[in-house]
């Protein structure tokens, strides 16, 4: 999992245990963009990535807003160290709210599709997926607060991501780095049943 092209994974926090969170730095051209905010990550841990990457930083973001996945106290700490980069705040947004990015002139997509959380949003950056924690192939979650047809709703926009951006995903990783797959049939990933 460490050697996706322009994907640096800082570790898995808060201490390198099973179901922690993975932080990364996306990278390309100098440009970097720092997606996770777990409890447990420092500014030099996210320091030492950029230094390691040659790159700077220009975003920093999180698939959901759930207190495993972002830190309030360091996403205010990340403000302070790096004031030039855009922060971008996962929020509740209607499915298809995407953002599209660019990184050293490369894409890089959020993709707006909620189904374990209402501030749900998949990256997508050098034909690899970070998906948070939206479990693929069910409709199932480990919360229950999104509505079945929300959840359908979310699978189907996900599903069409490819033909609608043009742009092939060949990998999925989850945050909690315990799904993690290359060479996949991203469609096939969202087949339910219904």
């Amino acid at each position: 999992m460490r050697n996706l092209p322009g994907w640096l994974l800082l570790g898995a926090f808060p201490d390198e245990e099973p179901n922690d969170v993975g932080s990364w730095i996306l990278h390309a051209n100098g440009e970097a963009l720092l997606l996770e905010i777990p409890p447990g990550l420092t500014l030099r841990d996210v320091a030492e990535g950029l230094y390691s990457t040659g790159s700077r930083l220009l975003f920093v973001t999180a698939s959901h807003l759930h207190e495993d996945h972002f830190d309030e106290d360091l996403w205010k700490e990340l403000k302070a160290a790096y004031p030039k980069a855009e922060f971008i705040r996962p929020t509740k947004a209607r499915v298809g709210a995407d953002r599209l990015l660019h990184l050293g002139g490369e894409p890089l997509w959020l993709v707006k599709a909620p189904k374990h959380s209402w501030t749900d949003s998949v990256t997508v950056f050098r034909g690899t997926a970070m998906t948070g924690d939206i479990e693929l192939g069910t409709l199932d979650s480990v919360n229950w607060g999104l509505s079945r047809l929300t959840k359908v709703t979310s699978m189907d926009y996900l599903k069409g991501f490819q033909s609608r951006a043009g742009y092939h995903v060949h990998t999925v990783v989850s945050a909690h780095l315990n799904d993690f797959r290359q060479g996949v049939d991203w469609p096939s990933l969202f087949e339910v049943g219904r």
